[in-house]
C-alpha cells in the first residue's frame, strides 16, 4: 500500500514539474520573441537586409525564365573560363588514356552546379 501511494504521488509531482516546466518555457520564449521582434524591427541594418532581399526577389520575379537562363549563362561562361585558364596551363600530351575526372575546386563545382540546375529546369540539350 505505501508503494502505491508513494508511486502515485511521484507521478503528481513530476507531473507538476512538467507543467510548470511548459509554463516556464512559454515565458521565456515570449520574451525571447518579443525581445527578438522588436529588435529586428527598430534595426536599420536588418531592415536593409529584408528591403534588400525583397527587391531581388521581385526583380526576379518580373524577369522570370529570361533572367535565371541569363543568371546560369553567366555562371557557366564564368566556370568555363575558369576551367580554361586552369587546364591551359597543364601539358597537352595528357590527351590520350583515359577520361579525365571532373574538375576540382570552385570552378567545378560551379560548373557541375549549373549544368545542374539546367538538367533539373529543362534547358539546355544535357
Amino acid at each position: 500500500h505505501f508503494l502505491r501511494s508513494s508511486s502515485f504521488s511521484l507521478r503528481r509531482i513530476a507531473h507538476n514539474y512538467y507543467i510548470m516546466n511548459q509554463f516556464i518555457q512559454r515565458i521565456a520564449n515570449y520574451i525571447a520573441n518579443e525581445i527578438l521582434i522588436k529588435g529586428l524591427a527598430e534595426s536599420r541594418t536588418f531592415q536593409r537586409v529584408a528591403l534588400r532581399t525583397h527587391n531581388t526577389i521581385q526583380d526576379m520575379k518580373k524577369g522570370g525564365i529570361e533572367n535565371i537562363n541569363s543568371k546560369l549563362d553567366d555562371v557557366h561562361k564564368a566556370a568555363s573560363e575558369a576551367a580554361y585558364y586552369s587546364t591551359s596551363t597543364k601539358s597537352k600530351a595528357a590527351t590520350k588514356g583515359p577520361p579525365t575526372p571532373p574538375q576540382s575546386g570552385f570552378a567545378g563545382f560551379v560548373s557541375a552546379f549549373g549544368k545542374e540546375i539546367r538538367k533539373d529546369l529543362g534547358i539546355g540539350g544535357k
